[in-house]
């Protein structure tokens, strides 16, 4: 909860200007914050030039600009990152995992309720290969044998990425795993299903995971379907703790790489429109 020190407070005003929610006004005590509405963001404690404004009265720190990554770095570490699928059998400390999930709270978010749940017992990640395996070969029984899934993929226009599927589930099915080399962890943010757009803050909290993990020497692969299964396996929801309310908006699984990649990859670009016209140029 945000704290107000009034001893410390110039009755600047920034925190009332700056706070996108409206809750904040300033009186003669110093900062007053309507906590009903307050979405607990704390740009109010990051911009505080007094540092009046605190969360759970511990004391906010400046920012020492001379640690901010300079441009190359970040371009070095953007080109880096690799979805890693190939892992040691090292497991990862929980002390690392803790704090790498810890910076999924400086990320962007619409949700201010969603919580972290990390996984690295090897019996419930077993549960959740095996949830995954088992809903492969439903949809390959569906979508490729009586062909019903077939049919309506194409309908509503998927029938191309239902054919770059079948590989990828076929091969599951005959190895018997959903992970040809076995995470040592796992990490879910789950939340209330009925505040909105959660998955998109879900996502921006696993990016921010996903780039500490990697300066950390860890390797991390964004889990698309995991959320979509996992969500729906009962025996899974109930070891993970997940309440009828709550439901899973992202997760991610993570394990030291046995594989380095050493080359930038170039040339491979994004188009980009300008003002909405169809004129493109390239973004490396």
């Amino acid at each position: 909860m945000i704290t107000v020190h009034s001893e410390k407070c110039s009755r600047c005003g920034l925190c009332a200007e700056l706070c996108h929610e409206s809750c904040i006004s300033l009186t003669d005590d110093g900062p007053s914050i309507d906590r009903r509405v307050c979405s607990t963001c704390a740009q109010c404690i990051a911009a505080c030039p007094s540092r009046a404004l605190s969360w759970d009265s511990i004391p906010p720190a400046a920012f020492d600009r001379r640690r901010l990554p300079a441009p190359e770095q970040l371009d070095e570490l953007f080109r880096e990152r690799r979805s890693i699928r190939l892992f040691k059998r090292e497991r990862i400390n929980r002390s690392l995992l803790e704090e790498i999930a810890r910076y999924g709270t400086y990320a962007p978010t619409h949700a201010f309720n969603l919580r972290i749940i990390i996984v690295d017992e090897e019996a419930l990640i077993e549960v959740f290969d095996q949830a995954i395996v088992a809903n492969c070969r439903w949809i390959y029984s569906l979508a490729y044998r009586i062909k019903v899934g077939g049919l309506l993929a194409g309908w509503f226009g998927y029938a191309e990425e239902m054919d770059k599927a079948r590989p990828k589930i076929e091969a599951t099915i005959k190895l018997g795993h959903a992970f040809h080399s076995m995470p040592t962890a796992f990490i879910f943010v789950v939340g209330n299903k009925r505040v909105p757009l959660s998955t998109d803050s879900a996502q921006y909290a696993l990016a921010n995971m996903m780039y500490y993990a990697q300066v950390k020497g860890v390797g991390t692969c964004l889990w698309a379907n995991g959320p979509l299964f996992i969500d729906k396996h009962r025996l899974a929801r109930r070891q993970l703790g997940i309440l009828p309310t709550e439901r899973i908006f992202g997760a991610m699984y993570m394990g030291y790489p046995a594989v380095r990649f050493s080359n930038k990859v170039h040339g491979k670009m994004m188009d980009v429109c300008w003002n909405g016209g169809h004129k493109k140029t390239g973004l490396a």
